[in-house]
């Protein structure tokens, strides 16, 4: 007969190898659901369902681009980050609205999209608050209140500016 050792005597639960063995598979069986989790949590928006109807509508808004080129508007824009605002001077040949909206477009994730309201302030200047400052790169639209009869685009990364110049292109 063999002679019994002190490992022999201890539970199989407090030996290495048995654990060792319950570890890899466990952590595999982590590691997919959080696979699944991140893919569930930063999915991709959908396409949109109405996409002849979307495309239809193409043809309305770069009129309202040709608008603002044929009343020569133009906008600085300048992000504060100490007092928290935007700040905006508008040069046009029409006339002055009184509110403009601004809206900030992320490139691939609509959570983050953003719409601005600026007031005027003076003649040709607009300003609003900011709860947050944006820290990303944005497509950049501006809009006279309430009609939207014109257009600018521009875009701009956060990261690397503060200001941007908008024109009709």
């Amino acid at each position: 007969m063999s002679q019994l050792t002190d490992r022999d005597l201890v539970p199989w639960y407090r030996q290495f190898w048995p654990w060792f063995i319950i570890a890899l598979p466990a952590a595999v069986v982590v590691a997919g659901l959080s696979t699944v989790y991140i893919a569930f949590k930063n999915a991709d928006t959908t396409v949109s369902d109405q996409y002849y109807r979307d495309g239809l509508a193409i043809n309305q808004i770069m009129v309202k681009d040709q608008v603002a080129a044929q009343r020569e508007v133009t906008a600085q824009l300048v992000w504060d980050d100490v007092t928290g605002e935007v700040l905006l001077n508008l040069n046009t040949r029409a006339g002055y609205p009184r509110q403009l909206k601004l809206v900030l477009l992320h490139p691939t994730d609509q959570g983050k999209d953003r719409h601005i309201t600026l007031s005027a302030i003076a003649d040709r200047h607009y300003r609003a608050a900011l709860d947050t400052f944006p820290k990303y790169r944005y497509y950049l639209w501006l809009l006279p209140l309430p009609d939207e009869e014109w257009r600018l685009r521009g875009e701009i990364d956060f990261a690397h500016t503060k200001q941007v110049v908008l024109r009709h292109q």
